[in-house]
């Protein structure tokens, strides 16, 4: 039996593969944030660290989650820099998170540069939501 959200990944999983795009596919029990960037920048600003600590704090047993943190860049400059830039970005919020104790153990690191944008890098709406880095908290199996 096909459920409802059987249909909205079925139909999440087209759209993003018609339009040449992909997306982190987030389970039900899987938590995510998205810790924004200025332009060429891997700062993270006291109001994104403030976005990092509430949404750790708010998670109970963390123990049970594998961490992800993808590093993604809008299109502007080189293939080159924006994978570095992406680097910088996730080895920065990994930094931030080692600060609250996470061990650097419970943590998968990717890097995406330009590639597989979430947003429309032809807009300039797309570009700043592109600049980010994604932490994404999968539930373990028990």
């Amino acid at each position: 039996m096909v459920g409802r959200n059987h249909i909205i990944l079925i139909f999440s999983l087209f759209l993003f593969s018609s339009i040449g795009l992909t997306a982190q596919i987030v389970g039900p029990e899987d938590k995510t944030i998205s810790i924004y960037f200025g332009g060429g920048s891997y700062y993270v600003d006291p109001q994104q660290e403030e976005l990092i600590n509430a949404f750790i704090e708010e998670t109970e047993y963390l123990e049970m989650y594998q961490i992800e943190v993808h590093g993604h860049t809008d299109n502007i400059g080189s293939r080159s820099f924006n994978q570095y830039l992406s680097e910088m970005r996730s080895g920065e919020v990994i930094y931030y998170l080692e600060l609250l104790n996470i061990s650097r153990e419970m943590i998968i690191k990717y890097d995406h540069g330009e590639n597989d944008p979430q947003y429309d890098n032809e807009l300039w709406q797309g570009k700043l939501h592109n600049r980010r880095v994604d932490i994404i908290l999968r539930k373990l199996s028990a």
